[in-house]
């Protein structure tokens, strides 16, 4: 698939920040950054995101709103033909060779904006500093 300045990846905390739209200024701040970009979002963030609506106790009609937010953007899947594995695990390795830990979870997360070759948008602070990740954050 093509890759551009077009694209991001997405975050699990990004995608429920979009859905919250409150009074949080990251909504603002989101919006603003990510105004006139496809959005992308990890096989990884779709379970966290289906976890949390699974352990959260909403009621039908607020599950079904959240789900039609989550369709809003393109999943990317591991696939057998996919470089992802090798990313994510070359990212945890290197990571570590700098002292560095990187979850399992945020490394899917991470490898699949590597893979796409774009940015991620993310309010989490373990994404700060992987080489050749462009980050899209509120501040």
């Amino acid at each position: 698939m093509a890759a551009g300045p077009e694209l991001v990846v997405l975050d699990t905390s990004v995608v429920s920040i979009l859905y919250d739209e409150g009074d949080d200024e990251r909504f603002a701040a989101y919006q603003e950054r990510l105004a006139g970009r496809r959005g992308l979002i990890s096989f990884q963030t779709l379970e966290e995101l289906l976890f949390g609506l699974h352990s959260s106790g909403w009621g039908e009609a607020r599950m079904l709103r959240f789900r039609e937010h989550i369709d809003k953007y393109e999943v990317v899947w591991l696939k057998p033909e996919s470089k992802l594995v090798e990313i994510a695990a070359r990212l945890r390795s290197d990571l570590k060779g700098m002292g560095r830990t990187l979850d399992v979870a945020d490394a899917w997360i991470a490898a699949t904006a590597l893979m796409r070759e774009c940015p991620l948008a993310s309010d989490d602070r373990d994404f700060v500093g992987i080489p050749g990740l462009p980050l899209i954050q509120p501040r």
